[in-house]
């Protein structure tokens, strides 16, 4: 009997990194959990065919309807409270193009980013694709629903003084090339995600730098990376192949003071010719505690903010260096 109501906020995440891409493992208490807010459930959307043909009616025939569920891309967006651990890092591992480890390490992008791209079921990519797991609180009213194959294609982490006293939350992107399972029944349990929190208020603000000024007033800030997914060929299970696309983008944002320190930046802005090559963005944390840091950038627009104290809104995008050997973009969490 179906007796269950469920909320989404009963649904749990959990992720773990695939031995094999597109092949979840068969330990089912050895995932990493997420703190989402809620679960965003993919859009299936199936390839159908729906055309009427020419027989003695107008309207389709039982015998001319089709539908393929193997050649399509199926995405998830997720958001919720940051945290320093390892499903967490999993997502950021993925994103910046990183092998996936079941230890907690600094997470960096380098200079010379490319991504990880193979083919789904090649026994000797370990580590380069992760299984999501969207489970409800039991097995008796609900089903989980798995995508294996996983790249995390966007991930951000935001901050603001003005709401939940600057907590670090996170929203990331998954996309997976394989037909996803809808109708698992196998309870998923491994390690809550961790404990600590972390804030905007405990940032070391002697170092903080935006647009290569140091210590501004911040208020609020965010940190971007897009690294989309291409599949390619097929099986019958899903695409034959994955890749990263031709662009990899990394952006920040953030909300400081208008004073003596930061009003140059508004005419730097209006007047640059180049990028930044050192200090252009950071927000370091101590005791790895999930520091940022951007070495180098340009700004792509700074706008007066006017609420009760005058604000700067600037944004900046990372660049890499060929003359240096230096990442892109790098957290500290170990």
């Amino acid at each position: 009997m179906a007796d269950a109501v469920f909320s989404p906020r009963d649904f749990k995440a959990w992720v773990k990194a695939e031995a094999v891409p597109g092949t979840a493992s068969s330990a089912h208490d050895s995932y990493y959990q997420l703190d989402v807010d809620s679960v965003s459930f993919p859009s299936l959307s199936p390839n159908q065919v729906t055309a009427v043909r020419s027989r003695a009616g107008r309207i389709l025939d039982i015998a001319d309807f089709f539908q393929d569920n193997e050649i399509r891309a199926v995405e998830v967006n997720l958001s919720g409270t940051f945290r320093k651990d390892i499903g967490t890092a999993i997502l950021m591992q993925s994103v910046t193009g990183n092998s996936i480890t079941s230890t907690l390490v600094d997470v960096e992008m380098g200079s010379t980013p490319t991504g990880i791209s193979n083919k789904y079921g090649a026994s000797s990519s370990a580590n380069q694709t992760f299984t999501l797991v969207l489970a409800p609180p039991d097995m008796v009213d609900g089903n989980n629903t798995i995508l294996t194959g996983c790249l995390c294609t966007s991930f951000s982490i935001n901050a603001d003084m003005t709401a939940d006293g600057g907590l670090y939350k996170f929203e990331a992107t998954i996309s997976s090339g394989k037909n996803p399972n809808t109708s698992d029944t196998n309870a998923k349990s491994g390690t809550v995600f961790g404990s600590s929190l972390i804030t905007l208020i405990s940032a070391t603000s002697a170092d903080i730098y935006v647009g290569g000024k140091q210590a501004p007033v911040i208020s609020s800030f965010g940190i971007n990376i897009e690294t989309p997914a291409v599949y390619t060929g097929f099986t019958s299970t899903g695409y034959h192949s994955f890749a990263r696309g031709a662009e990899f983008t990394i952006s920040a944002n953030a909300t400081v003071k208008y004073d003596a320190l930061t009003k140059p930046l508004y005419d730097e802005f209006n007047t640059q010719t180049s990028a930044v090559t050192s200090n252009f963005f950071a927000i370091p944390q101590a005791n790895n505690n999930c520091g940022i840091t951007m070495p180098e950038g340009f700004l792509t627009d700074v706008t007066f903010n006017e609420g009760d104290a005058m604000m700067l809104d600037v944004a900046m995008q990372g660049v890499a260096n060929s003359a240096v050997t230096h990442n892109v973009i790098a957290f500290d969490l170990a």
